[in-house]
């Protein structure tokens, strides 16, 4: 593991300590010396070799890690070179290992995580890029490392793994921009294993950004954290676990989000690390968040529907979380302590995280999950710390605090769905009330109502909850399991958490946020799973005798005394008896008028009315026969008294006895039909009625889908429009800035072209005067003093103008010793270029004249030159019959008259 292998180094040190043995010795076997100047000598040595080697450590730190060891180490963890721990010393060898498997078992549940594999793997491998690419293209806008603030990565550890924690701490280093990092900071919470001693300060010496504190005494996480956070240097905390590995471009967004937002706290997407096979699981968590249930036990969940609308249904957007899970966020350190740390009452590890959540939340803060900063982190198998009876004690004080300093009301909600948390003793929470009311923090129903209304809650959505007792005294247990796993029954036991249960009104049955699902085909597949709101197999419905059916299904929940089954009704059967702690009896009300019609059932008043009603019908009927009867006895008497005789007698008696039986029958018959068209007609009216509401709510339901749909489309052409908005005003920014750099590089270009002119023009100047000053030495030499007069014509940019020109040929024409005839060819040539100056002027446009720039007059001479040749044939050959004028003169010479021309 050791960076530096120098040979020189050690040669000169083992020499050294030859020296330093053989003089020592040599005083040792010394006769004369006394035995206590030995044994003082023999202290002294030791105490100077201590302290040699201290110094010599010192000076290897100064002499090596200094700014530019970063980039040694990151020369040296190169991820092409696999870089792996030594564990020989306090590791057994393989080859003295009996039984392997057994062995590998051993190191599994130290941490509850394959040890054996970590001490293999290499501690500097880097995984895949786990980003979208969405994320990746937005981490090209963020602001450059540069310009990030400081932080300090504060990890606490305890018994951790060597392999582990060194691949941890590598992992920063490969992917974090370590000019923006203050610090990482290691709280050791008092750790108990060998390894982690002196041979981790061995391996930390390598890294000298890396703080050890190690704790006196065992401080639980909570404790050491706020330890860290005090001793930290950097603006901005990040908090780690100690068995993590930091995915590719994770630092960043965070930080650069903190610094946008001082008061956001911002959490990492945490991708899981297999306890098992050690590989990063990373594609699966865009659309997780933190929540929790009112056990106040935390977990994952997907997010609601109305948080997927605020993020516009994108992906790399981020997360508002309830909750965190509290191990990996950032947070501006000032904030942290102006919200008042952790709470110092609590113990070991637990709830602290809801605690600072609530915190977070109601005191001005918020919390963001980053889905672009991607950390991932082994959880293990089973939890370590909570298997001990002070652990398990921890927790339960932990939650006891934060429920009542935070939760107001709903404090009694929990302890519903926990019993037993009423008995634990909470300690001091003054200090935090107070602290709530100084900062003036929100109320806990501001918190459900803003932030978590997903969130279910008795009067609103419990239609029963609390234990689910069947007989013998056993109730509905999740036997500690997780999901896909089946549910059985234990003792009631009064406790809540695994027997705590909630009927909802739309007819889930759930447990910490799960739900009960059943397989109709399969009795004994009764388990827990996540909640996916379609009914099925996971609707139910209790009866007022405490049956429950299920909804995927015509069978009812049962047990065998261990496990939860679904079997075919029975009423008879008491294992098909349930009884909820507690009910709402108004949402029991709502819930049958929902769900009694698909279930078929009809309840206690229903029975009672319905038996009534036929009663009543049955009382009808016997008073129809009575009056039927006393009618027909009356005719008899009647008959009995009649005074005719004969067949006359007979004819009117059978007269009379069938015209009353005959009015009798009618009269019944009328009745059962008047009743059975009223019950038709109120059938049909309760239908009709039924048909309406149903028509209503479904209009309701259909208009409120539609006002849904046509907000969610206005916001996202709201934010279409926005983005449309943005990108032209970025548009036209960057088309200002290039414009306004082609203004100023057009500027300099010119400037620089006018430094050109004006060099060249000074550098004539100083030719002009240095020929001017030497006289010529007899008059052999008029062909020298033609060149240079010719020289002298030559115009610079400053001799545009006319007058310039005058004054400086008059005073060439002073310093030169001309012959009479030289000074009657200058003469006429003079009068020609003042000729063809005029001519010139005349021809061009002043406009033109302006729009000219200074850069473009040597090109103009130019062009003017050749101009002058084309235009002036008879002054080229009166110069050219002058034996006198070379070519080259009459060029140039023609060039001036052109120049000043145009002037």
């Amino acid at each position: 593991m050791a960076i530096i292998n120098s040979s020189e180094i050690r040669l000169k040190v083992l020499t050294l300590k030859h020296h330093a043995r053989q003089k020592f010795f040599e005083f040792l076997a010394s006769p004369n010396a006394p035995i206590y100047v030995k044994v003082i000598g023999l202290a002294a040595a030791v105490l100077l070799l201590l302290l040699v080697l201290k110094i010599l450590s010192w000076i290897m730190m100064l002499a090596f890690y200094h700014s530019d060891s970063v980039s040694y180490l990151l020369e040296y963890y190169d991820p092409k070179t696999p870089r792996f721990l030594d564990t020989s010393d306090f590791r057994s060898s393989e080859d003295n290992i009996f039984d392997l498997e057994a062995y590998k078992e051993e190191l599994f549940h130290i941490n509850e995580y394959n040890t054996y594999l970590s001490d293999r793997l290499p501690i500097n491998r880097i995984h895949k890029d786990p980003r979208s690419e969405k994320c990746r293209n937005k981490a090209k806008k963020l602001p450059p490392d540069s310009e990030l603030p400081s932080t300090s990565i504060v990890i606490v550890m305890y018994n951790e793994e060597l392999s582990v924690l060194l691949r941890t701490i590598v992992s920063i280093l490969l992917n974090t921009p370590m000019e923006s990092v203050k610090e990482v900071i290691i709280i050791d919470d008092k750790s108990s294993k060998d390894e982690l001693g002196d041979r981790l300060e061995k391996e930390l010496q390598s890294f000298p950004f890396v703080r050890l504190i190690r704790n006196s005494k065992r401080e639980g996480l909570i404790r050491s954290r706020i330890i860290g956070s005090k001793a930290a240097e950097g603006s901005i905390l990040i908090f780690l676990d100690s068995h993590v590995e930091m995915g590719q471009g994770w630092y960043q967004p965070l930080v650069a989000r903190v610094m946008e937002d001082p008061k956001t706290v911002v959490c990492p997407t945490i991708a899981a690390i297999d306890h098992t096979s050690l590989d990063l699981i990373a594609d699966k968590y865009s659309n997780i968040w933190g929540i929790w249930d009112w056990d106040m036990s935390f977990r994952w969940g997907q997010i609601s529907q109305r948080e997927a609308q605020r993020r516009n249904f994108d992906d790399s957007n981020p997360i508002r979380t309830p909750a965190m899970a509290g191990g990996l966020y950032a947070m501006h350190k000032e904030f942290f302590f102006d919200l008042g740390a952790y709470d110092p009452g609590m113990k070991i590890w637990g709830a602290e995280n809801l605690e600072m959540s609530f915190r977070i939340w109601m005191c001005g803060g918020a919390i963001e999950i980053n889905t672009c900063s991607i950390v991932g982190h082994i959880f293990r198998k089973a939890g370590v710390i909570t298997k001990s009876t002070a652990g398990e004690l921890a927790v339960k004080q932990n939650v006891k605090r934060a429920v009542e300093v935070w939760l107001d009301d709903y404090k009694e909600t929990h302890y519903i769905a926990v019993p037993a948390s009423k008995q634990v003793e909470e300690g001091d929470i003054v200090s935090r009330v107070l602290l709530r009311q100084r900062l003036k923090c929100q109320t806990f129903e501001w918190y459900l109502n803003e932030v978590y209304p997903e969130l279910h809650r008795p009067g609103r959505d419990f239609v029963g909850y609390g234990q689910l007792k069947g007989p013998s005294e056993v109730c509905m247990d999740t036997m500690g399991q997780g999901t896909g796993q089946q549910v059985g029954v234990f003792r009631c036991h009064g406790e809540g958490s695994a027997q705590f249960w909630k009927l909802l009104l739309s007819g889930e049955l759930t447990n910490k946020g799960f739900c009960l699902d059943a397989d109709g085909n399969n009795p004994r597949n009764v388990v827990l799973y996540e909640c996916h709101g379609l009914k099925g197999n996971q609707q139910w419905f209790i009866t007022e005798d405490g049956i429950i059916h299920h909804g995927g299904s015509s069978k009812c929940l049962s047990h065998d005394g261990t496990y939860l089954l679904l079997l075919p009704c029975d009423s008879t059967d008491s294992r098909f008896i349930w009884e909820f702690g507690d009910r709402n009896k108004d949402l029991l009300a709502r819930f049958f008028e929902i769900h009694a019609k698909q279930f078929k059932y009809k309840t206690k008043k229903e029975v009672e009315k319905d038996k009534l009603e036929k009663e009543e019908r049955k009382a009808a009927a016997q008073r129809e026969r009575e009056e039927h009867r006393r009618q027909r006895e009356e005719l008899k008497r009647r008959a009995a008294e009649g005074q005719a005789g004969g067949s006359s007698i007979e004819d009117s008696r059978e007269d009379e006895q069938q015209k009353p039986k005959s009015n009798t029958l009618t009269k019944e018959e009328e009745e059962f039909r008047l009743w059975k068209a009223e019950k038709k007609k109120r059938e049909e009216a309760k239908k009709k009625q039924e048909e309406e509401e149903a028509l209503r709510k479904r209009k309701e339901a259909e208009e409120m889908r539609k006002q849904e749909e046509a907000e969610t489309l206005r916001k996202q052409k709201e934010a279409e429009e926005k983005r449309r908005q943005e990108e032209a005003e970025t548009l036209r920014k960057q088309k200002e800035a290039e414009e306004l750099q082609k203004q100023e590089a057009l500027q300099k270009q010119k400037e620089a072209e006018r430094q050109r002119l004006q060099d060249e023009e000074d550098k004539k100047q100083f030719e002009l005067e240095k020929m001017h000053a030497e006289k010529p030495s007899n008059d052999s030499q008029d062909g020298v003093v033609d060149d240079k007069k010719d020289q002298d014509d030559v115009p610079n940019s400053d001799q545009v103008k006319k007058s310039s020109v005058d004054t400086n040929v008059n005073n060439d024409e002073d310093k030169l010793d001309l012959s009479s005839e030289e000074q009657d060819k200058v003469n006429n040539l003079k009068k020609q270029a003042a000729e063809l100056g005029k001519q010139k002027s005349s021809e061009n446009d002043p406009a033109d004249v302006v729009k000219d720039s200074q850069n473009d007059d040597k090109d103009n001479i130019d062009n003017n030159a050749d101009s002058s040749i084309r235009d002036e044939p008879k002054d080229s050959k009166k110069l050219q019959s002058n034996s006198d004028v070379d070519d080259e003169q009459l060029k140039e010479f023609l060039a001036w008259k052109a120049a000043k021309g145009s002037a």
